[in-house]
């Protein structure tokens, strides 16, 4: 009899150990208290237990657990899975979003193995003694979750018409408000727009004034040198002359001057002006023309048969005494002329 006794101690012993789950006070809070399919659903088990779930890290609050529930996933998707710990008082922690209606009845499991602390059979045994070595079993048993139709809620089994955004009141003014503050910004921003770019117009002719300026000073400037140096032969300043003059203009018309052979530069004038010479330089054109026409003889005509005939005054390829200047003076006259005439291929 004493035998019977001891030997049915040590069986309720063993069961007590294997399902440690027969916890103190074990409860279960299920938040929201009405769950609906697709939504989130958080499920809270709290037991009390002197099993130390943590391995002896005593500042750790909290653990992840593995998913306990895999091949469920028809019924409810697990999004989180938490243990907490509180002094000897735990928490199991779920969040899972349903898919179907009715009572959801989860499986009881493992703890030790949700938290990887048992290992899979085969790689549970010693191989230093050929025992098997495992962990405690502490199986978690959650209660069945009801989940509700938001048809029997409402009593609707048909489709909801789409509804209009709902407006706040005094909405309407603010939205008319804001419209024609947008239209206001609108104008003005493209009033300053067209405004912008007509200062910018102004401020691109101005420089472009300043460059035109620049280049009539260097030009004179440079003249003004040529007529001091009376070293230079009558070729060489014949060239000089000519150079200075189709450099200006270059950049004054914007056109290839220093390409125009001598006889061209009315007909260069001409495309310019688009075949009609403004009075205004027309006599300046005029002087021009004449001048390249009477240095390229001095530059060409020296020693030919040409400069041998009568009179010499009128056909030696030589400047008379006071020819250089009136040739330079031709050249700034010219220039005067086009700095203070407004053109059309100026504007």
């Amino acid at each position: 009899m004493k035998k019977l006794i001891l030997s049915f101690i040590v069986l309720f012993a063993a069961v007590s150990g294997v399902f440690a789950q027969d916890s103190e006070n074990a409860s279960q809070v299920l938040l929201p208290l009405d769950v609906y399919v697709g939504d989130h659903a958080e499920i809270r088990y709290t037991f009390r237990s002197a099993i130390d779930f943590f391995s002896g890290e005593k500042d750790l609050e909290k653990k992840d657990l593995l998913n306990p529930f895999i091949g469920l996933e028809d019924k409810f998707t697990v999004v989180k899975a938490e243990l907490y710990r509180n002094e000897m008082e735990y928490t199991v922690r779920f969040v899972i979003i349903p898919w179907k209606v009715g009572n959801i009845s989860f499986p009881s499991f493992d703890l030790n193995r949700a938290l990887g602390l048992v290992k899979d059979e085969q790689n549970a045994e010693n191989s230093a003694d050929g025992q098997t070595v495992s962990e405690p079993e502490f199986f978690v048993a959650l209660y069945p979750v009801q989940i509700k139709s938001i048809v029997e809620k409402t009593n609707n089994h048909q489709m909801m018409p789409p509804v209009p955004p709902i407006i706040i009141p005094g909405t309407t003014y603010v939205i008319f408000l804001i419209a024609l503050g947008a239209i206001i910004f609108l104008i003005l921003f493209f009033r300053f727009l067209l405004k912008f770019q007509t200062i910018k117009q102004k401020w691109l002719n101005y420089l472009r004034r300043m460059a035109f300026k620049r280049n009539a000073e260097d030009a004179l400037k440079k003249i003004r040198k040529l007529c001091r140096n009376t070293k230079a032969s009558d070729i060489e300043f014949c060239s000089t002359l000519q150079n200075i003059t189709r450099n200006y203009l270059e950049f004054r018309f914007d056109y290839k001057f220093t390409a125009v052979s001598s006889s061209g530069i009315r007909q260069a004038f001409e495309k310019i002006c688009l075949g009609d010479i403004p009075s205004g330089i027309a006599y300046s054109v005029e002087d021009l023309a004449a001048m390249f026409v009477r240095t390229d003889y001095i530059r060409y005509a020296h020693d030919s048969i040409d400069s041998q005939l009568y009179p010499p005054v009128e056909h030696q390829a030589a400047l008379v005494k006071t020819e250089r200047k009136s040739l330079s003076d031709m050249v700034i006259k010219a220039i005067d002329c086009f700095e203070n005439n407004d053109m059309q291929e100026e504007e």
